[in-house]
């Protein structure tokens, strides 16, 4: 939790010394360079980068982060539940000896069922991350790591590391555009893909926010070679601090190609409710 700033005020000298004809004066306490911050929430559906984790069921959700002032480090966790259940449903045709995803409603398809590996066996995503976070003026600086953690999974290749650099710039109290570009070298087994993260948030009056997102995820194999499909996503949401850290958010959340999904990985289309508290 972040560290008060306090300041002490010694009345009676301040007054003792007025009457001397002393100016007064005030104390400072020294603000701590280390901030702690903690926060949990209950989410209606946990979302990622337009896919539901929790089979379009709700989330609780917790995390920590520590930041260290001086150098603008941090570093944190964050957990949430999510379905633990094998994947099933994906549809596949042979077009001119490929195989390519297509929807249950292609008319002419020969579908064959298959199994992907979804999170088999693990039903807790444990988020571990460090950073790098200046500031300079109206310009923000986000450098850092990210691991993916499934424990008790029985596919390894769901555990994985991320990278990212991004930039923000706040336009004059206005709005804040933040351009975010993240990079695996093997996403969930996936082989080596890349995010980019545009969002802009903009204050609204009566202390409501409102948030705008579109993100681009990039493999760069194709499926025939181990890869994904690439595909964008985008949500629109409004949120509002009720009182003394307890906020409540709703969101749009969709994406394209959404015959991609089988279950548990819901695809988007969703109307997304989240209340939390941060202290």
């Amino acid at each position: 939790m972040n560290a008060p700033r306090v300041s002490t005020y010694c009345k009676a000298g301040a007054l003792a010394m007025a009457s001397l004809g002393v100016t007064s004066f005030a104390l400072a306490q020294e603000e701590s360079p280390h901030s702690l911050t903690a926060n949990v929430a209950a989410t209606s559906n946990y979302f990622f980068r337009g896919i539901s984790q929790t089979n379009n069921g709700p989330a609780l959700q917790l995390g920590v982060d520590y930041v260290y002032k001086p150098l603008n480090l941090y570093a944190g966790v964050w957990a949430s539940n999510v379905d633990g259940s094998k994947a099933r449903g994906y549809y596949y045709v042979d077009q001119d000896g490929q195989q390519v995803v297509v929807s249950p409603g292609t008319p002419d398809a020969q579908y064959q069922m298959t199994r992907a590996p979804g999170y088999d066996g693990s039903s807790v995503e444990v988020d571990l991350k460090l950073g790098w976070i200046p500031k300079f003026d109206k310009l923000g600086i986000d450098i850092g790591y990210q691991r993916y953690w499934y424990p008790g999974t029985r596919y390894q290749p769901n555990n994985t590391n991320e990278y990212h650099a991004g930039l923000s710039y706040d336009l004059w109290g206005y709005a804040t555009p933040k351009f975010t570009s993240y990079y695996s070298d093997n996403f969930y087994g996936l082989g080596a893909s890349w995010y980019h993260d545009l969002t802009v948030t903009v204050p609204l009056p009566y202390e409501f926010t409102l948030t705008g997102h579109y993100g681009w995820t990039r493999y760069n194999n194709s499926v025939n070679y181990g890869g994904g499909y690439s595909y964008n996503d985008y949500s629109v949401g409004l949120s509002r601090e009720l009182y003394k850290g307890i906020a409540l958010a709703v969101a749009w959340v969709d994406r394209d190609q959404t015959y991609l999904c089988a279950p548990p990985f819901q695809c988007g289309s969703s109307a997304v409710a989240t209340l939390s508290y941060a202290f």
